[in-house]
This record gives structure tokens, sequence and C-alpha cells, in this order.
């Protein structure tokens, strides 16, 4: 309810899935991945939030793809990349704690619902290149500023 609340306080349009208590919204990216969308969704203990592309990676280049999101992924602190070699599915996975501060919840909120968007920006265009075998894996990743 509280972050229902927050979508709709701050104008966000979405989609609530009833049956599963599951929150989607879709969020424009900056990068050539074009569009994310962000699903919702709380357990006993976390609200999951997971932001997935419309993108599914060709079996050949599943590899190269996997290795990035490996080099990604390690020096992350507060969620991750996944990625799906039986599909080529790309997505953005973190969680807020159940047990966080009400009074520090609603900026919490912002950076939860927007950080899948912000992750697959700054790395969506090193995933492009390292699709389209422009550049390497590690090469790529030495790149990004963060």
């Amino acid at each position: 309810n509280e972050i229902e609340s927050w979508l709709q306080d701050n104008g966000w349009k979405y989609k609530k899935r009833q049956e599963a208590e599951i929150l989607e919204m879709d969020v424009k990216l900056q990068c050539g991945l074009e569009q994310c969308r962000v699903i919702v969704w709380m357990t006993e203990e976390y609200c999951v939030v997971v932001g997935r592309t419309p993108v599914k990676v060709e079996e050949e280049a599943r590899g190269r793809i996997g290795e990035y999101v490996c080099r990604a992924n390690y020096s992350m602190y507060d969620g991750h990349f996944d990625f799906n070699y039986d599909d080529g599915e790309l997505r953005y996975k973190t969680i807020l704690p159940q047990t966080i501060n009400a009074g520090s919840r609603p900026e919490m909120i912002e950076e939860m619902l927007m950080r899948p968007a912000v992750m697959l920006d700054t790395y969506g265009p090193g995933f492009l290149k390292v699709w389209k075998q422009e550049e390497e894996p590690a090469e790529v990743i030495k790149d990004i500023d963060l």
C-alpha cells in the first residue's frame, strides 16, 4: 500500500495484478535498450523490484553477454543483473527490506523503483557493444564510469 500510495502521489502510471499483489510500470531508458518494465512484489521480508528489458539475446551471443553480466555484477553491492541463458532475457533486481525506518521510506521507494532503469542505462551501452561484438566484455567494463 505504501508503494502504491507513493506511485499515485507522484503521478506514476502503473498496473496492479491483484491476485499476485504485483505492481508493474514502464520506464523509458536513455540507452539503446529503449524500455524497462519495473515489476514490484512483496514477500514477508522484502519488497522485490525487477527491471526487465524487452531484449532477447540470441543463443550464439549468450556466452559473451553472460561474461559481461558476471563482470558487471562483481562490483555491485545493492542489486544485481540476472541473465537467463535459456531464453536470453536480461534484467536487474534489487530489494528494499521491510524493516527500514518508515520516515526514510519515501526516498528509498523512489530510489528503489528507479534503480533498475538507472542501472540498465548505465550498463546498457556496454551490453549492446558486447552483443554486437564491437568490444570484449572486459574492455567494456573498464570504460563504465561509476
